[in-house]
């Protein structure tokens, strides 16, 4: 069976691992489902992966080689985010988990919450959702008029389960739904995005969606509009083009100084981009990518500093589409190995003022980033980590409160997420004084043969020896 199949495929390929669930084979073999239920993986067999990631020498992305911090709670990730939630002013890492045939199956998919407190992250989730059903992403953020976070879950699964919306305290967002959603026909929503798109000044809630019966499992995309402090219960805006969509973002990709929406669309479906006319989203495609195959994810950024927003779908590969004056064309396809795209998203990594690419593929559960070099993405990425899980999410935040953005990466697996720190850009200016001179070289010697995170650690080995004392050696002069 290939990595990546039908949701009628999976079901099938389950029943029958199920049924040999007392034979050797199925002790032997691990099977993962997606989120949306659109790709499976088999893992336990797999002899693919490296076991603690690569990275590229001075690469320019500020992470290691190997996870700063990893929860033991085995369950399904489909969602991370990093926000405060409890208003503390310490962000706190949001993580929401769905359902599915896996294999061996899962027990929990509770929805919770590592809370940081003093830069700590802590190990043990201090808030868990009471209900427990298939969320598949968040929109965290002010969704009914009060000073307090909230956080909206799209919601789905087999069960069709409703969205709902976890109202915030001053405490942090309560444990049980205050909200839920009412649409014309059963939905499973797979992610969403919360965007003021009329400019009235609160956040209006996209979905998009799929749905488990398989004889109909197409649904539009929808909005669910906030007006006064009040989220609508049942969207008033829907596509015309009912499809499996998974991802989106918005952009204002014609500079008319209103947002439009980008769509990635599964199989069958052509991405593209629903324009907005002064707050008012078209219900068809302004434009589309030729692209047919199956996308998971869209992101809009300035790639190539021309001021027009660019689109970018993982398109398993991912595939870049520059936006020259409202003209798409496509410049750039990713050349990493074995693709199956679950999210991607634009972010600074390594602090130059250009947008890099970040994406999490499932099957294999690699992490990559494609750093911009000069308005033009690496094909090859310049950082990669290797987990042994399927990966499903990832999220940029400051967790530590050192002033720098970290990488939070949701799995499915035994360790659910992994958070890698940011080390300064330039790693061996150990007192971040702008200047890599005697004083790091003195920091290397102080702290030598010292194991574990250590900012004298230059090389991200977790052992500080001569490769960090070369490290600042080459290194000399100017960052």
């Amino acid at each position: 069976m290939p990595r990546s199949a039908s949701l009628a495929q999976v079901f099938a390929s389950l029943t029958l691992i199920q049924s040999m669930a007392g034979g050797v084979w199925a002790e032997d073999r691990c099977v993962e489902v997606s989120a949306d239920g659109q790709a499976t993986a088999f893992l336990c067999a797999e002899t693919q992966h490296e076991p603690w990631g690569m990275k590229a020498a001075g690469s320019g992305v500020p992470f290691s080689i190997v996870p700063d911090w990893q929860n033991t709670l085995r369950r399904q990730v489909a969602t991370v985010q990093i926000a405060d939630v409890d208003g503390d002013l310490d962000n706190d890492l949001v993580v929401g988990c769905f359902t599915g045939s896996s294999f061996p199956p899962y027990t929990d998919w509770k929805n919770f919450i590592h809370r940081v407190q003093g830069g700590v992250l802590e190990t043990i989730p201090s808030w868990v959702s009471t209900d427990q059903v298939h969320t598949g992403d968040f929109v965290i953020g002010h969704l009914n008029g009060d000073q307090f976070v909230d956080i909206f879950t799209a919601n789905g699964g087999s069960s069709h389960s409703p969205s709902v919306i976890y109202f915030g305290t001053a405490s942090g967002p309560s444990a049980s739904p205050g909200w839920s959603s009412t649409t014309p026909v059963t939905t499973w929503a797979t992610s969403s995005l919360g965007f003021d798109f009329d400019h009235d000044g609160d956040l209006d809630i996209v979905t998009t969606n799929q749905s488990a019966i398989q004889s109909n499992p197409f649904r539009p995309i929808w909005m669910f509009k906030q007006n006064a402090g009040a989220v609508e219960t049942t969207p008033s805006w829907a596509s015309a083009e009912s499809s499996i969509q998974n991802g989106l973002d918005a952009g204002d990709y014609d500079g008319d100084g209103w947002e439009d929406l980008a769509v990635a669309k599964w199989v069958n479906f052509l991405s593209g981009i629903y324009k907005s006319n002064a707050g008012a989203l078209e219900t068809t495609p302004i434009w589309t990518s030729p692209t047919t195959g199956g996308s998971k994810g869209a992101a809009f950024a300035d790639v190539d500093g021309d001021r027009d927003l660019d689109v970018v779908f993982g398109a398993t590969p991912a595939q870049l589409w520059t936006n020259t004056a409202g003209v798409f064309a496509n410049t750039w396809t990713s050349a990493a190995a074995s693709p199956s795209e679950q999210e991607l998203m634009f972010h600074d990594v390594d602090g130059d003022g250009d947008q890099d690419l970040a994406e999490i593929h499932f099957s294999t559960g690699r992490c990559h980033i494609y750093l911009n070099q000069g308005g033009v993405l690496e094909n090859a990425p310049s950082w990669t980590y290797d987990s042994t899980q399927v990966g499903n999410a990832l999220a940029f935040g400051d967790l530590n409160g050192d002033g720098r953005e970290d990488l939070a990466i949701g799995y499915s697996g035994d360790n659910s997420v992994a958070v890698f720190y940011a080390a300064p850009v330039c790693a061996a200016d150990i007192d971040n004084s702008g200047v890599v001179n005697v004083d790091d070289l003195l920091a290397v010697i102080n702290g030598w043969g010292v194991a574990g995170k250590s900012p004298a650690d230059v090389t991200g080995d977790r052992l500080v020896n001569v490769d960090d004392l070369l490290a600042v050696i080459n290194a000399w002069g100017p960052c």
